[in-house]
């Protein structure tokens, strides 16, 4: 026993100096642990969501969900793209922090080309390291079943992010990925096979606002017009997620999984649809790309209706799911608690297919600082622009205030220093969900 323990008690020395692992275990109440349902919506602006003012009942369910919940009207972003958004609110940390993002070198990284079967595509990105420790593996060693069910390319296996979920269905057919009815589907069905005494987190990323856009026709009430950008389909693939979220949320209350349950929906980004002469997203950090929906329904439907104003970053995600499960985040994380957070950061970095794709235009580094109500975008090209969004939240307007300015750079720098790009090295072991039940059971971890 004692060579055991000795075994164990190293594994542990080695995670916690490695990982900064801050305690790992569950400690939880009398009551029984919440299901942790995570939603992603790609690709989705806040302000088409009827929650957040967008009119012609587009979104039902989400809206019911909000009423339900908690809605966050001041959330943002890390990026304007899907894969370091996702990875910042499995790890919390910044994008340059966890690395999850565009290759900055030819040659290295994942092709997207190597994921989609026929695409061809110049994008290479930097997958998430193993060393990283993500929302799923918490859960996981805290005896969850962990199931997640993808529709879009960057959340594909080998771009790291899906470590700790047993169950992975992610496979796809094409760039524009798999419908909300199908991945729906797919996760009714795994539902129904959790063990209902077993506490679940299931992550739902739904990629249907995505170019291109083209919604099935679910409803007569689906939006006919058509522009030069494309707002009509765009809303109408909205509608559509909406209503395979419904589903989804139908199948968790008939099988007595809703009402105990954490339910979270959150975009990692939005779209330009001509907004600044711009479609698509992804090089820029405009407030209709950076702006998050962000809807958080607690367990038994605590603080139902609550409109939270504070500002938030995706970064502070893990905080809401470590509070309600009740785990120790560790040190060192970008992530704090809800009502603490002073600036909001977001960043674009250049990568070696911009020229080629894009242009020089955005053959640059970007920065974002947001203390309410004022942003600073910052360029690497030496261009600047404040703004104050509570007046002008779409950005025309330019503010000349050197005071704020100054202060707002001061805070911009603040965050920069902290921005330490992850050494590349082997993955270290990490505690299977069945070694951490071991070693609670020999009080190494709580």
């Amino acid at each position: 026993m004692h060579g055991i323990c000795r075994v164990f008690s190293a594994i542990c020395a080695v995670l916690i100096a490695s990982i900064g692992w801050a305690g790992l275990g569950c400690q939880r109440g009398s009551g029984a642990p919440p299901d942790v349902v995570l939603i992603t919506l790609d690709t989705t602006r806040a302000d088409h969501l009827g929650a957040y003012g967008h009119k012609g009942g587009t979104t039902p369910n989400l809206d019911a969900l909000a009423r339900e919940g908690v809605l966050y009207t001041r959330a943002w972003s890390t990026s304007p793209w899907t894969l370091p958004a996702h990875a910042s609110m499995f790890t919390g940390k910044y994008p340059t922090r966890h690395g999850a993002d565009y290759a900055s070198q030819p040659g290295v990284g994942v092709g997207l080309d190597e994921v989609v079967p026929r695409l061809d595509s110049r994008f290479r990105a930097n997958r998430l390291s193993d060393d990283e420790m993500v929302l799923a593996e918490w859960l996981a060693a805290a005896g969850y079943a962990t199931g997640a069910f993808v529709a879009g390319p960057w959340l594909a296996p080998v771009f790291g992010l899906l470590q700790g979920y047993q169950s992975r269905d992610a496979e796809l057919s094409g760039f524009g990925g798999r419908t909300g009815a199908e991945i729906t589907d797919r996760a009714i069905a795994w539902l129904r096979t959790v063990p209902r005494d077993r506490p679940l987190h299931l992550l739902m990323n739904y990629f249907d606002p995505h170019q291109p856009y083209s919604p099935p026709a679910i409803s007569p009430k689906l939006p006919k017009t058509r522009d030069r950008y494309m707002r009509g389909p765009y809303v109408g693939e909205i509608r559509y997620m909406d209503h395979q979220i419904g589903r989804l949320l139908d199948c968790l209350r008939e099988i007595g999984r809703y009402e105990g349950a954490l339910v979270i929906a959150v975009s990692d980004h939005g779209e330009l649809l001509g907004e600044h002469g711009l479609v698509g997203h992804g090089y820029w950090l405009y407030e209709e790309l950076i702006r998050a929906a962000l809807i958080v329904r607690l367990p038994h439907g605590r603080r139902a209706g609550d409109v939270v104003d504070s500002t938030v970053s995706l970064v502070d995600l893990l905080t809401i799911v470590a509070e309600e499960v009740g785990f120790r985040l560790p040190e060192g994380l970008d992530a704090v608690a809800i009502g603490e957070r002073d600036v909001a950061f977001a960043e674009f970095r250049r990568n070696p297919t911009i020229d080629e794709v894009r242009g020089r235009r955005v053959d640059r580094d970007v920065d974002v600082a947001i203390r309410w109500p004022w942003k600073l975008i910052a360029s690497g090209d030496g261009q600047s622009a404040l703004y104050r969004i509570d007046t002008d939240p779409g950005e025309s307007r330019p503010v000349a205030n050197a005071s704020i300015e100054e202060s707002m750079r001061a805070g911009l720098a603040s965050v920069r220093s902290t921005l330490v790009a992850p050494e590349s090295k082997p993955a270290l072991p990490k505690i299977p969900a069945d070694v951490g039940d071991w070693l609670r059971d020999l009080g190494y971890i709580e």
